[in-house]
């Protein structure tokens, strides 16, 4: 009983003591919300046109010398050699095209193949026009070229898709950068599933002189919407939206189908000067500033990467070898938000 009777009278203390404490407390329950959102990158667009040089491009077989045709008839002089020759009513062109296999992004759906045929020799045909590119992203794509000479002339579209997080609106100061656009080509002979590290897809990798018989050249184009400016200024669209691609980042044209500005004005566009592709890895754009310690973070940027057979200009061009070769090609492209000191 004794020890039942100091058990109760210790605990009544205890709780004179809890009922004092809880007696001076406060208490907070707080909610609040975190938005997330990354970059992304994709292959969205491609296209093909031609570079005509209306001429007809005749030399002796097996030479690199001019010669003149004449068919054969009792009043030709001319009967015992061989003399090649281009065509000028379309062999420039006609016979290249592209071809894809792609995918749908969010909030597009479906995939498909497609392909697309070199028509014009002052405009590209493309594989999606520029607003439907922005959904889709390509998983394989190849150019297949057919013309007597090396004119081809192709592109490949990267698009970026900036965070979905309103820097401009909160005034929160970026400083994007074009880190690098870089192109390389490694040539290849087809030749069959050859066994082996330098082969793949029935290309002999490291063989063959596609680049070097086209004269091949690469060259860099690159527009950005960014917010702050034009008709898009927030992350999210006009109807207060997100998840959405609608952007300003398109190309304008010049001649023969060169890009030469964006929608959103210079700032806004950047380019390079062709380099060779023969071997060499072409560093085509390097630390290009996207924003500059401002709210007017990128919503979408494209950057186009173009490919020129530029061997038809030549004052005696290749005719296109029958052996078939080609290229494999690689680009790189870096959009960065580094830290104010580098």
């Amino acid at each position: 009983m004794k020890n039942l009777t100091t058990l109760s009278k210790w605990l009544g203390a205890l709780a004179l003591t809890v009922a004092a404490v809880d007696a001076n407390a406060i208490s907070l329950r707080y909610k609040f919300k975190v938005d997330s959102s990354g970059p992304r990158m994709y292959a969205c667009n491609a296209g093909i046109m031609a570079q005509s040089s209306n001429n007809k491009v005749c030399y002796f077989e097996g030479t690199k010398n001019q010669c003149t045709p004449t068919t054969c008839s009792d009043s030709d002089k001319v009967c015992h050699s061989s003399c090649v020759c281009s065509s000028t009513g379309g062999g420039d062109y006609l016979m290249n095209y592209g071809k894809l296999k792609w995918t749908g992004m969010s909030p597009m759906t479906g995939s498909g193949d497609k392909s697309f045929r070199g028509t014009s020799t002052s405009a590209y045909s493309q594989a999606f026009t520029d607003s439907e590119a922005w959904g889709r992203r390509i998983t394989d794509l190849s150019f297949h070229l057919g013309s007597e000479l090396y004119s081809a002339k192709y592109f490949v579209d990267i698009c970026y898709n900036g965070p979905q997080i309103e820097y401009y609106e909160d005034n929160i100061q970026t400083n994007f950068v074009l880190k690098l656009a870089q192109a390389y080509a490694i040539d290849a002979l087809y030749s069959g599933k050859v066994p082996g590290e330098n082969s793949r897809d029935g290309m002999t990798m490291g063989q063959g002189d596609y680049t070097k018989n086209a004269n091949l050249k690469v060259e860099a184009f690159v527009v950005c919407d960014r917010q702050g400016i034009g008709q898009y200024v927030y992350a999210r669209n006009n109807s207060n939206q997100y998840n959405t691609l609608d952007n300003e980042a398109s190309f304008v044209f010049g001649s023969n189908a060169t890009p030469v500005n964006a929608s959103e004005g210079s700032t806004s566009f950047f380019k390079s000067t062709p380099m060779m592709l023969t071997g060499q890895t072409a560093d085509l754009l390097q630390d290009k500033v996207i924003t500059n310690n401002d709210g007017k973070a990128p919503r979408h940027c494209k950057v186009r990467y173009v490919f020129s057979e530029t061997n038809w200009s030549s004052s005696v061009p290749n005719l296109r070898k029958w052996e078939k070769e080609g290229a494999e090609m690689c680009t790189y492209t870096e959009i960065a938000e580094p830290p104010a000191a580098e």
